[in-house]
């Protein structure tokens, strides 16, 4: 098969990484890239010598594509990618699939009736750490899996700079959307019920209406719980941008997994931080569950196979937290369709 071609829309954070990546790769280019800011327009078609758009619908009348990567904020997934399944281009989408249940539906709708592949972005399924507990949950060696506790937080740099539009979203949709999809995949357990509570307090000071912290407490089809808690209020003094935490305790075993702590630590003379594993090269190859997660798609697109992460399980991953942001606002517990 020839170089999979691949449409960006989107050059933030994430598009140029993996701008970048695709670039590099034997088996794949960068065949258009789609970002309504002009100066970061003209830096995407400088670095990746590629045609590059105002928008994302010129993109897909004019470019020769296979797939597009969509790596816009949260609230603007549905339009473009709706408009990327129609032209029959195979899709990588940032999580959460969408921010209300009726998008994701209809979203997953669009790819049944143009039959394209589609990927969510849910990069720590490709994480070690996490890839050894699902094997270890699947092998049976814990047993019954009778306590779930998931934490994802990140600094006060995240909704303050990185994002100028957290204000859009919520710690919910932007971080417990990863642990939440964690624990599905590595259990299998399916949650039915779940009882909200956060907090605006300080963020909202700030000029930016989101909640600090959210905690949700989960039940599950087999009666068990869970409790998942994202905020992005960490001081920013914080070694790393982010801790990421999960414990799964079984009948025969438990599971301890600190991704805060799973890096190097820089010790200098005026300072202190772990220096991410999240992505890096080595020896000129780009490494990490990032682009092993990248890599999969690219895979799945020339290989024809299924992605590890479908858009199945992005519905079921916003029907949660849709309902999570629903018992937020109602103050009571909220059921979740299976």
């Amino acid at each position: 098969m020839e170089k999979v071609k691949v449409g960006l829309i989107g050059f933030g954070i994430m598009g140029s990484m993996y701008a970048e990546a695709l670039d590099a790769w034997e088996h794949t280019c960068v065949a258009g890239i789609a970002e309504p800011n002009p100066g970061k327009r003209a830096e995407a078609a400088a670095k990746h010598s590629c045609p590059s758009y105002a928008s994302y619908q010129a993109m897909l009348q004019k470019a020769d594509l296979d797939a597009v990567i969509i790596a816009v904020p949260d609230f603007l997934h549905r339009e473009p990618f709706l408009a990327a399944a129609k032209a029959g281009k195979h899709i990588l989408i940032e999580k959460p699939l969408a921010m209300t249940v009726a998008d994701a539906e209809a979203m997953v709708a669009a790819v049944e009736q143009a039959g394209v592949k589609c990927q969510i972005e849910f990069s720590n399924r490709w994480s070690l750490p996490f890839v050894q507990a699902h094997e270890r949950v699947q092998e049976g060696k814990l047993g019954d899996i009778l306590s779930v506790t998931a934490t994802l937080n990140d600094t006060v740099f995240v909704p303050t700079q990185m994002l100028s539009w957290a204000g859009r979203s919520s710690p919910a949709w932007f971080l417990m959307s990863h642990t939440a999809d964690l624990v599905a995949w590595i259990t299998g357990k399916k949650p039915v019920r779940v009882v909200a509570k956060g907090t605006k307090q300080w963020l909202a000071s700030q000029g930016i209406d989101t909640y600090d912290v959210i905690e949700a407490l989960v039940e599950y089809a087999d009666g068990t719980t869970g409790r998942y808690t994202s905020g992005w209020v960490l001081p920013a003094g914080f070694p790393i941008i982010y801790e990421l935490k999960l414990r799964l305790i079984g009948t025969k075993a438990a599971i301890d997994i600190d991704m805060s702590d799973q890096s190097m630590h820089w010790i200098g003379k005026d300072s202190y931080a772990h220096v991410t594993n999240v992505s890096g090269k080595v020896c000129g190859r780009h490494v990490g569950f990032v682009y092993e997660m990248l890599r999969s798609f690219i895979d799945c697109v020339r290989g024809g196979t299924e992605p590890l992460a479908t858009v199945y399980d992005g519905l079921a991953n916003t029907r949660f937290l849709a309902a999570v942001h629903t018992s937020l606002d109602t103050r009571q517990p909220v059921d979740i369709a299976l």
